[in-house]
């Protein structure tokens, strides 16, 4: 049928421009944390935006759901702000009439959400937890920003780097400076680089052209020592355990967990593609005439059945065993009871019956 292409055509275009719009918004607000940690000194600004995509894609699952959710609500709510609505029901076009169209999004769009969900997602989020360890297994000095003052993590070394250039990786115009109560240490370079110790392992800050100045309080005493070449030993990498997050784990690994923890994680991946389905059909549900009279209510009353349905499934996955039932069995409870609302909503919507009858005049 016609409509039922045109639905389809039109909710995927809408599903498409909301999911950039949403994408958008999550990656600068990443974006943002992610430059406050490289001013911290917790990862490398060349890594920031292979960590925001990283990132990105460990959501998609979440955002996809979101977006297909609003585009459906968009769509039919413009069909009956514009009264398209209206004439398809004059022509026999009833709100059945999209559940055809309505499963035939919920496949696809559910492949899409699973394929994130149960494997790209997981994924994506190990292999940022990798980038992340492995810059905090080296010295701060791979990842800093040019023109602030930085503290090498378990010493007294302060640097300062004025410029870096981008193509040989070189640094330009250094001040390093280590010091106590007795003596002071600081160095000026013009140049240097990034190199290891291939005998201890260690990190070493190459320094070209530049002079060391040592003080002594004690003793009142004052040298300087020019040089061609200096390396600072910035100290051995600290070999750290990386710990994978569940969340991040290969579904395949969770099928033989026992713990309560990573049950719930696999019934939670899961249940995204079933969710879908459940919002596809509240979607359906809570369009009617009246959308058009108070399309901003009908829109936040949409937001706040999401929202509610979200946050209880939020819920659910921290509860970890507590209470007499098992957290995956109130997971799909909860899907279930948000099933049958929508098929109530969706009955009423069908038959035209007001849930609170007009008063008489």
């Amino acid at each position: 049928m016609i409509i039922q292409q045109a639905f389809v055509r039109e909710t995927t275009n809408t599903w498409v421009a909301v999911t950039i719009i949403i994408t958008t918004i999550f990656s600068v607000t990443r974006l943002v944390g992610f430059f406050g940690s490289v001013t911290d000194g917790n990862i490398p600004i060349e890594s920031v935006f292979v960590l925001l995509a990283l990132k990105l894609v460990s959501y998609l699952d979440v955002i996809l759901v979101l977006s297909l959710y609003l585009s459906v609500l968009l769509v039919l709510g413009r069909w009956i702000s514009d009264r398209e609505m209206t004439a398809l029901n004059t022509l026999g076009i009833g709100l059945a009439s999209f559940l055809k169209p309505a499963m035939a999004l919920f496949i696809i769009s559910g492949t899409i959400v699973g394929t994130f969900s149960l494997y790209l997602g997981p994924l994506a989020g190990q292999v940022g937890d990798n980038i992340e360890h492995d810059f905090r297994s080296r010295s701060d000095i791979i990842g800093i920003s040019v023109g602030e003052f930085h503290q090498v993590r378990g010493s007294s070394w302060v640097y300062f780097i004025t410029g870096k250039d981008p193509d040989t990786g070189m640094f330009s115009d250094i001040f390093l400076y280590s010091g106590d109560k007795e003596n002071n240490e600081v160095i000026i370079a013009k140049a240097g680089y990034v190199d290891i110790n291939e005998a201890t392992d260690n990190d070493l800050l190459v320094l070209k052209d530049g002079s060391q100045y040592m003080i002594n309080a004690n003793e009142d005493a004052f040298s300087v020592a020019s040089f061609e070449t200096y390396s600072a030993h910035l100290g051995k990498p600290n070999a750290q355990f990386l710990h994978v997050p569940i969340k991040n784990r290969p579904t395949s690994s969770l099928l033989d967990g026992q713990d309560p923890q990573t049950r719930v994680e696999l019934h939670w991946r899961l249940s995204k593609i079933f969710m879908l389905g459940v919002l596809l059909l509240l979607a359906l549900s809570l369009t009617s005439p009246s959308y058009q009279k108070g399309r901003f209510l009908s829109m936040l009353f949409a937001f706040l059945v999401y929202f509610l349905y979200s946050n209880m499934l939020g819920v659910t996955t921290t509860l970890a065993g507590k209470g007499p039932l098992s957290p995956q069995a109130i997971l799909w409870l909860t899907h279930l009871a948000f099933l049958v609302i929508g098929t109530f909503l969706f009955y009423i919507r069908y038959q035209n019956i007001r849930l609170m009858p007009l008063k008489p005049s």
